[in-house]
């Protein structure tokens, strides 16, 4: 069932208090990023681009939707999520009134009914998160373990101002040219970094950062849609767009098993009203340069089974470093189930497997990644929707999980701040529960607290793990409990 969220108008009073609130959400924060890392460097070194992951996403989509989960206009053009999925978007709503949404775009309505902007096709908008994450263990280091973007343990974050600017292509149009260029300044620019982009633009900064997750164009042939530049994974079910995400931390297998970016180009058939087909050439994981000389090749299957069910898969093999810092085939694959139950129910699944070759510097064995994540969704109505995600990870060799930012421990002279890459090698298995609800009192306004449990079950392997620290509180546990919540202005 796809959907598509009405633009529209506040109040002249109405936008002042939602600009008042916006800068009262404010966290200033100073610094930028670094340079470019990657957990795939073994420790300290970083590599040829970051490997972060972090719900919703298939960016951009070529079947584009907008779920009941998403808030303002960017989710039907943008970063949507992952896969052809759907939501249910029938639900009454129970004596709940959120009032109309205000797009950004609106402030070129000249008063008369027209938009300089809206009237050609083009769409300004973005959101402007902060958050907050309580550590039961308060790490001395406080850092939430191998748990990243929200990563600081007891402390206000402001994790994205994001903005975009687009010309969607027009669905009744044989023949037509888009485009689109995505902006990010945050806490989360660390975990945003591609090669040869990011790492160019920050310099030696700390905790604060600019990210260009997005600067593609697009151009439509009848059923066949043509991308080219620099654009979101569409693996995954969780989004680089923090905004489009049900809960605001992160699973495993999106921080750790997936790219964040890809630079290149693919062309996808819509097959039918059912099944779009795509594929195309990139310049590997999160690199934006020829730091990484090797050609990629990406492959994306969306199938809407029914008007309650969907799937989609999407391939990418590709040349990445190993620890050795010499690249060697990687092979990843996601795939995302998505199942309306009912008017009120949505359940989701996503399994994941990665395959790098020759990684291990100490052994040289193949690396191996693979896991299963579970999310439940109830929507009591518009205002409010209950989530709960169960996850599994397995990092068969230690390959994936744990420090990778460059910091001033690891790196001399290096001022981006993470989880030391002294933690790192955790050969085993992750799991997290993570339950809360999502509150959204208006359409620009949403709040998502939610309950996290995270533990870890393995082996503590010298070859990878030489310190054997630990996962959680400085190194010292096997599992922590965090109480996280953000405050999100969509416009």
């Amino acid at each position: 069932m796809l959907t598509v969220i009405r633009k529209s108008r506040l109040s002249q009073m109405a936008k002042a208090k939602l600009w008042l609130a916006g800068l009262g959400l404010w966290s200033g924060g100073v610094g930028l990023v670094d340079s470019a890392y990657a957990q795939d460097a073994y420790p300290p070194r970083p590599t040829t681009g970051q490997q972060a992951r972090t719900v919703d996403q298939i960016v951009e989509s070529e079947i584009q939707q907008t779920s009941l989960f998403q808030t303002s206009d960017a989710a039907a053009t943008g970063e949507a999520g992952s896969g052809s999925y759907t939501y249910n978007t029938t639900c009454p709503t129970d004596g709940c009134y959120q009032g109309e949404f205000w797009s950004a775009t609106s402030l070129f309505d000249d008063g008369c009914g027209a938009n300089c902007l809206k009237d050609n096709g083009y769409n300004i908008g973005g959101s402007i998160i902060n958050s907050m994450t309580f550590n039961t263990d308060a790490p001395k280091d406080r850092f939430n373990g191998p748990v990243t973007w929200t990563d600081r343990s007891n402390e206000w974050q402001m994790n994205q101002t994001w903005l975009y600017f687009e010309k969607a292509l027009d669905a009744d149009k044989c023949y037509d040219l888009g485009g689109r260029v995505d902006i990010l300044y945050g806490s989360n620019a660390r975990f945003t970094t591609s090669t040869g982009l990011e790492d160019n633009i920050n310099g030696s900064h700390a905790f604060y950062g600019l990210a260009i997750p997005q600067f593609f164009l697009t151009a439509k042939w009848n059923n066949v849609t043509f991308k080219t530049g620099h654009w979101v994974s569409p693996v995954g079910f969780f989004g680089v767009d923090m905004s489009q995400n049900f809960f605001n931390t992160l699973p495993y297998t999106y921080q750790y098993g997936e790219p964040f970016t890809h630079t290149g180009s693919t062309a996808t058939v819509q097959v039918d009203d059912t099944l779009s087909v795509g594929a195309g050439i990139v310049r590997g994981w999160d690199n934006f340069d020829n730091t990484n000389p090797n050609l990629g090749a990406i492959a994306t299957i969306n199938k809407t089974i029914n008007d309650k069910s969907s799937i989609a898969y999407v391939g990418i093999y590709s040349q990445e470093q190993n620890q050795s810092l010499i690249f060697k085939p990687r092979y990843l694959q996601t795939l995302v189930y998505s199942n309306n139950i009912s008017d009120k129910w949505t359940y989701v699944a996503q399994s994941d497997f990665g395959y790098q070759q020759d990684a291990m510097a100490a052994t040289g064995k193949n690396a191996f990644w693979y896991g299963l994540n579970q999310y439940a969704f109830y929507k009591f109505n518009d205002c409010w929707a209950w989530g709960t995600n169960f996850e599994w990870f397995r990092d068969e060799e230690g390959y994936r999980v744990g420090g990778f930012l460059p910091n001033t421990y690891a790196v001399p002279g290096s001022k981006v701040r993470g989880l030391s890459t002294s933690r790192y090698g955790y050969v085993g298995n992750f799991y997290q529960i993570t339950m809360g609800p999502k509150w959204t009192p208006t359409k620009n306004f949403m709040v998502r607290p939610n309950l996290r449990f995270d533990w870890f079950q393995g082996h503590e392997d010298p070859n990878t793990n030489p310190g054997k620290l630990k996962p959680y509180d400085d190194g010292l546990k096997n599992a922590q409990t965090i109480f996280a919540t953000d405050f999100v202005i969509t416009f």
